[in-house]
C-alpha cells in the first residue's frame, strides 16, 4: 500500500504555516476594520444628532449594523483560526479523494473517502462562497486532509494552502444523504494519483 501522508505534522508544511498566518492576518483586519468602523458610526452618530442632521442618524442602525458584522466575521475568523493551528499542529496531511456535493442554500458540503478504509466523510464547510470556491475538489480531484471527521477539521489544495475549517455534517439524515450523493457522482470508483504529493516539505 502507498503511504499517502506524511508523519510530520502538517503544519511544519511551509505553505501550510504560510496559508494559516495569512488566514489569522486577515481575520486580524476585519476585526480591526470593524472596530474602527463601529468607533467611527458611534462618533458620527453623535455628531449628526448634536446638529440636526436627521438623514445622517436614519444611516445609523445599518452602518452599526454593517460594523459588527464585519467585527463578529473577524472574531469568528480568529477562533477558527485557533482551531486549525492546533489540528495542524497535532497531525499530519492525508491525501483524500473529494468530491463537492451541493446543498441549496445550505452551506457548502465536501465528501472524502479515506485512503486507508475507504470510508465516506461528509464534511460542512465553513467559509464564505469566495473562500470556499478554490478548494472545492474537481472532478476526479483530491484534496488534503488534517483532523478528525467525527469533531472537524481542515481541507487544504493540494501543497497545504486554501485552507477551510470542516465539520462533520449534522443529522444522520442529512449525513446519508450526502454520501449517496458522493457515491452517485462517482467517489468509491475514483482512485488517488500514483504518485501523491509529497507532504513532508
Amino acid at each position: 500500500m502507498q503511504n499517502h501522508a506524511s508523519q510530520n505534522p502538517a503544519l511544519d508544511v511551509t505553505d501550510t504555516a504560510e496559508a494559516l498566518a495569512r488566514y489569522r492576518a486577515r481575520a486580524g483586519t476585519w476585526v480591526r476594520a470593524g472596530l474602527a468602523m463601529l468607533v467611527g458610526s458611534g462618533i458620527i452618530g453623535l455628531i449628526a444628532a448634536g446638529r440636526g442632521l436627521n438623514d445622517v442618524v436614519e444611516l445609523m442602525p445599518n452602518l452599526l449594523a454593517l460594523s459588527l458584522a464585519a467585527l463578529g466575521m473577524g472574531l469568528v475568523s480568529l477562533r477558527l483560526s485557533g482551531r486549525m493551528r492546533r489540528h495542524l499542529a497535532a497531525a499530519p496531511w492525508t491525501v483524500c479523494v473529494a468530491v463537492s456535493v451541493p446543498r441549496g442554500w445550505r452551506a457548502a458540503t465536501v465528501v472524502l473517502r479515506d485512503p486507508a478504509t475507504g470510508e465516506l466523510w461528509p464534511l460542512t464547510v465553513w467559509a464564505v462562497g469566495s473562500r470556499y470556491h478554490p478548494v472545492r475538489p474537481a472532478p476526479g480531484g483530491v484534496l488534503w486532509w488534517c483532523g478528525d471527521p467525527r469533531t472537524g477539521g481542515v481541507i487544504a489544495l493540494p501543497g497545504g494552502t486554501g485552507l477551510c475549517w470542516t465539520r462533520a455534517v449534522r443529522g444522520s439524515g442529512a449525513r446519508q444523504l450526502t454520501v449517496r450523493r458522493a457515491q452517485r457522482a462517482g467517489l468509491l470508483e475514483r482512485q488517488l494519483p500514483h504518485t501523491p504529493p509529497d507532504v513532508s516539505r
